[in-house]
C-alpha cells in the first residue's frame, strides 16, 4: 500500500465540526477523523449491501451491549440494597 499526502479545503465551519467529532469519536486528530468519513463512504459505494449489513451487525452488537450493561446495573443495584437492609438491620 502507498501512502499518499492530500491536500483538502474546508469551510471553517465543517472545521469545527470534525474537530467536536474527533474530540467525541476519541479521533487522535482531525485527519483521522477524515479518513474515518472518506472510508466508510469509500465501503459503502463499493458495495452497499455489505455495508448496510455490516451496519446492522454493529447495531444488534450495540443493542446487545447496552442491554447487558443495562442487566449488570440492575443487579448491582440490588445488591447495594441487599447490603444497606443488612446494614440497616444490625
Amino acid at each position: 500500500m502507498v501512502n499518499s499526502i492530500v491536500s483538502v479545503r474546508i469551510p471553517k465551519s465543517l472545521l469545527e465540526e470534525f474537530r467536536s467529532s474527533s474530540k467525541g469519536d476519541h479521533f487522535m486528530d482531525i485527519s483521522e477523523a477524515v479518513r474515518s468519513v472518506i472510508r466508510d463512504n469509500w465501503a459503502k459505494h463499493r458495495d452497499p449491501a455489505a455495508f448496510e449489513l455490516q451496519k446492522l451487525r454493529k447495531d444488534i452488537a450495540d443493542n446487545l451491549a447496552a442491554k447487558q450493561q443495562e442487566k449488570v446495573i440492575a443487579e448491582l443495584e440490588k445488591l447495594r440494597e441487599s447490603l444497606i437492609g443488612s446494614n440497616g438491620n444490625t
